[in-house]
């Protein structure tokens, strides 16, 4: 049995998407600082030799301390948007995948899109960590698919250089700096595979951060000379 909606009753219009999507455009950014195995094992017990052999890592990039995860992200992301022969303010969404950007609010991605000159698109951050650009990939696709997105500008950054433990043997030679980024857009053909969507919860523990913020709430409040403020949320107005 079909339903229909009464004459004085107000309808809904649902938007039609294209069939299919893909990516347009690509785009990424390095840090300068090159920083190489022997400047890493100085600090941990390890040799060049044994992280090629298990990583097959030889250099990574460090960003410049004033460098910011917005900074790298804007960076890839005009390479993309170049590439993919767009204007900014074509872009309906803009997702941007990181664990360090260092604030809990405001996102990243707004931030970055009001750079760009998007005209404040829909935006937000995923914190995905190592699959976080994969999960917005994915997303894009389905916006696009589904009709409630144009283009989307799809950004992966990390600035793990001021979160990585540099005496950490374990995990102290994997990590780096950089940007990716990839416009996703409508297509005439199929552009992007099916996602194989998954977690792994029960092993939470087994790479995170060591203490949450709020482990150091009781030092950051201290009102001893020299104590750093605590940082609370603020609005104006």
């Amino acid at each position: 049995m079909t339903v229909q909606p009464k004459p004085d009753q107000p309808t809904l219009t649902v938007p039609e998407g294209p069939r299919h999507a893909r990516i347009h455009g690509l785009g990424g950014y390095r840090p300068e600082r090159v920083v190489t195995n022997e400047e890493i094992i100085k600090f941990i017990d390890s040799s060049d030799e044994w992280i090629q052999q298990r990583s097959g890592i030889k250099e990574r990039r460090f960003a410049r301390e004033d460098e910011t995860v917005i900074d790298m992200a804007e960076a890839a992301a005009r390479d993309a948007i170049a590439m993919a022969g767009i204007t900014p303010d074509q872009i309906s969404v803009v997702l941007m995948a990181t664990v360090t950007h260092p604030y809990q609010t405001p996102a990243a991605a707004p931030i970055l899109a009001d750079r760009l000159g998007t005209g404040g698109p829909a935006a937000f951050d995923i914190s995905a960590a190592c699959a976080g650009y994969c999960y917005g990939i994915s997303l894009a696709n389905d916006m696009i698919r589904a009709g409630s997105a144009e283009y989307v500008l799809v950004v992966g950054v990390e600035k793990l250089s001021d979160f990585t433990d540099k005496h950490d043997r374990g995990s102290a030679f994997i990590f780096g700096d950089g940007a990716g980024a990839a416009i996703v857009g409508p297509s005439d053909f199929p552009g992007i595979g099916p996602t194989v969507w998954g977690s792994d919860g029960e092993n939470w523990d087994k790479i995170m951060q060591k203490e949450p913020w709020t482990g150091l709430r009781a030092d950051m409040t201290s009102e001893e000379s020299g104590a750093v403020e605590w940082p609370n949320f603020a609005m104006q107005g």
